[in-house]
């Protein structure tokens, strides 16, 4: 079996790693030349991925893993080839389709009689066999009978794919029953976690959906008892932590924003596939407003304690959306950074992972936590390690008068000799 993956970037290169680790030999595609040179050294270019700089090195060394430019040539000569590339929405939630269409047509140019075609990109309901299925057959080859098609969504995050790869398991639906069937024996020989099949690609692909969304409406809701209990001056964690001690209750945390490629994209998918069935997903679209209008009600904290924002220097501490990965896509801060610049305050931005030339490019100036101006008041937007251990004396002395914790890092108890007003989410 050779294993063709196509996307290198933070999920497909450790997965052709994994693949790789199990003994068999892989061919990577990715469009950028230095990605794929960087991988033919032995050298991984995703940084914070623990134990992927290890199994790069020692596929590459092995021979079991090669990336390439050359997708067709890598098609062809491959049995299974996993396609995990981006699929993204548009401000206005509509799924833009150019990449994923684009390699597909490049995968139907180099397809083989027999070979397995896995998408582990997460593709809206239908997606597999009614956009992706015609695409690959211009191939002149027929989807589960010439060649297998499966969706098998990916439910892994970043810093922790290998740990996911183990202990998640893995979910497989075929356009057919040979291909479900293909398609389980594969990952059970290059996977440790448990593998269950489906009856079909559209219940695979619903899986990955309806577990995004649970997600997203259980943080909404978190979200709207966080802004009850700011009002009512309760601690909601306090509370969430109690409530979760009944067996029927699995409350999430409140926060400042959701980002990344995930909960602020894969709704949109399932609203969509819902109202072409005449079904309105009144809960799913309430909470992406909820979840989208955090970094908002963040910034009015401030400007309740500041009035006028207008002059003032507000520091924002951290970039990425998630905590130690550097990763900014539909990262809250990204919305804070706006909100406060529209109110006409000096944004200032603090990431341990980012230079000063990248955040600069978000418009915002960059700040060194040793050399930073007078400051009217934070907002922390990620858990970085680097924030747990602030000085907040040092922070009074810079003039900060309100400390927004958008992740609820510390607590009242530690600003109370500080002289610095604080205000988490929902405590």
């Amino acid at each position: 079996m050779k294993i063709c993956v196509i996307g290198l970037g933070k999920i497909g290169l450790p997965l052709a790693a994994q693949y790789a680790s199990k003994g068999f030999p892989v061919i990577g595609c990715d469009i950028n030349q230095e990605v794929v040179d960087s991988v033919n050294s032995g050298i991984s270019h995703v940084t914070e991925e623990p134990g992927l700089d290890e199994k790069v090195k020692d596929a590459v060394k092995k021979g079991l893993l090669s990336a390439t430019t050359d997708t067709v040539s890598a098609v062809k000569e491959s049995n299974v080839i996993v396609i995990i590339v981006p699929l993204v929405v548009d401000p206005k939630g509509n799924i833009d389709y150019s990449i994923v269409d684009s390699v597909t047509k490049v995968v139907a140019e180099g397809l083989q009689k027999g070979s397995l075609v896995v998408y582990e990109t997460t593709l809206p309901v239908g997606g597999t066999r009614n956009r992706m299925a015609p695409i690959l057959e211009k191939s002149n080859l027929k989807s589960g009978e010439d060649f297998y098609l499966v969706f098998s969504p990916e439910r892994v995050s970043s810093g922790v794919m290998f740990e996911y790869l183990e202990d998640i398991p893995k979910i497989v639906g075929g356009v057919n029953e040979k291909s479900t069937k293909q398609g389980l024996e594969f990952y059970e020989r290059v996977l440790d976690s448990k593998v269950v099949s489906v009856s079909s690609s559209e219940a695979a692909e619903s899986t990955k959906l309806f577990g995004m969304v649970y997600r997203d409406i259980n943080i909404a809701v978190a979200n709207e008892f966080a802004k009850f209990c700011n009002a009512k001056g309760f601690d909601v964690n306090e509370i969430i932590s109690a409530s979760n001690t009944n067996p029927h209750s699995h409350i999430l945390l409140p926060g400042i924003g959701v980002g990344g490629h995930c909960a602020p994209v894969y709704p949109y998918f399932l609203i969509k596939n819902a109202a072409d069935a005449g079904v309105d997903m009144v809960l799913s679209k309430a909470s992406r407003e909820i979840n989208d209008g955090m970094p908002d009600f963040a910034v009015g904290l401030v400007e309740k304690e500041l009035g006028s924002l207008k002059g003032r220097n507000i520091l924002v501490l951290g970039l990425a959306y998630r905590g130690n990965v550097k990763e900014t896509f539909l990262s809250p801060s990204l919305s804070i950074i706006k909100h406060l610049d529209d109110r006409g305050a000096n944004v200032y931005v603090h990431d341990p992972l980012f230079s000063d030339d990248e955040i600069r490019r978000f418009g915002a100036e960059s700040a060194g936590m040793g050399n930073l101006p007078s400051i009217d008041a934070v907002i922390l937007v990620t858990n970085h390690k680097e924030y747990g251990s602030m000085d907040l004396k040092e922070l009074r002395e810079k003039g900060v008068q309100i400390f927004v914790d958008g992740r609820n890092v510390f607590s009242k108890n530690e600003f109370k000799e500080s002289g610095i007003i604080y205000r988490g989410i929902g405590t």
